[in-house]
């Protein structure tokens, strides 16, 4: 039998342990968590079974990790703790995508410079592998546009404004004690949470990494319950939508939400789940749909990249990146 990879984890938040539980539901992946690297070590938690380190060092520093999970909620440690791993040989997953979005023009140099993998599918789209679809299927298709829900969050709130004629304010507590919003919301609801995840959509999809200027951004709380009851009065819905397109080498990228009829392919997609449309010059749209908040669906991206990475896949992301101005 294979020896298991060692891996080091950073983060024992609501993602890491999602992830700790689902990798205890699959004893035939050749992998185990050696070392967890945690801010607090007087907390009381699961896996006692787990060695437990306030010290980022006791794992960037052992050779006998393979492999880093970076889950926690600090972008900056976090680039620190990822560039390190990848510097000394280690393969690298990341679920942080405000880390990943705002740095996609240095994660371009460390999949260029280092021979360490790095895979971020549970950045993006929740339970939905559209990063890893982009890099394969639709790897040599000209894509026109992609279009999504890619905030689980702000489609939970929406929703139950609309189903259950709640207010913002009432629906956003609902979200928050149900575990489908932070505590401090703004990332989700203010539209910049699907920025970070269109950023690195455009970066695999378009080889271009989109400056400030190509996006425009709006958020949830602009929704009003009169805005929800003249939506319903046409039969539509608002949903959080995010475009991503290039047109003449220019990248766009619209976070808003937007009403939208029943032929519309994300009327349906209601509460937390996200969706993904995917609409290529040659064989036109493709629609995905999956959980999109909470800690479930996030854990099993984490998983699946995981699985990845021991049959040594790496994105297929080269030199003709670019920084668009």
């Amino acid at each position: 039998m294979k020896t298991p990879e060692k891996i080091g984890l950073f983060g024992f938040g609501t993602v890491g342990k999602g992830f700790y539980e689902n990798l205890k539901k699959q004893p035939n992946l050749p992998a185990i968590i050696s070392k967890v690297c945690v801010k607090r070590l007087d907390l009381p938690r699961i896996g006692h079974e787990l060695y437990f380190t306030n010290d980022p060092e006791e794992l960037l520093s052992d050779p006998e990790l393979d492999i880093i999970i970076e889950l926690i909620d600090d972008p900056e440690a976090a680039k620190i703790y990822v560039e390190k791993a990848l510097a000394s040989g280690k393969h690298v997953i990341s679920a942080n995508k405000k880390m990943i979005g705002d740095s996609l023009d240095e994660v371009d140099r460390w999949h260029q410079r280092f021979t360490g993998n790095f895979l971020y599918e549970a950045a993006v789209g929740g339970g939905i592998p559209i990063v890893h679809a982009i890099d394969g299927f639709y790897r040599d298709q000209e894509i026109l546009k992609i279009r999504g829900i890619l905030n689980g969050s702000s489609n939970y709130i929406l929703t139950q404004m609309q189903l259950q004629n709640w207010t913002y304010e009432k629906a956003l507590k609902d979200a928050q004690l149900k575990g489908f919003a932070e505590r401090y919301p703004s990332l989700d609801v203010s539209g910049m949470d699907a920025s970070y995840k269109l950023s690195i959509l455009a970066y695999h999809a378009f080889g271009k990494v989109p400056s400030m200027k190509s996006f425009e951004v709006h958020s949830i709380e602009e929704v009003s319950k009169e805005d929800i009851k003249k939506a319903k009065m046409k039969n539509r819905k608002i949903k959080p939508i995010a475009t991503l397109t290039l047109q003449d080498s220019e990248i766009n990228c619209i976070i808003k939400p937007e009403a939208v009829g029943p032929n519309d392919e994300f009327y349906s997609v209601d509460y937390e789940n996200n969706a993904v449309s995917v609409e290529t010059l040659i064989s036109g749209k493709h629609v995905a749909v999956g959980k999109g908040a909470g800690s479930l669906p996030t854990g099993s991206s984490v998983i699946e990249d995981l699985k990845r990475l021991l049959q040594g896949y790496n994105y297929q992301v080269g030199k003709r990146v670019k920084t668009v101005v």
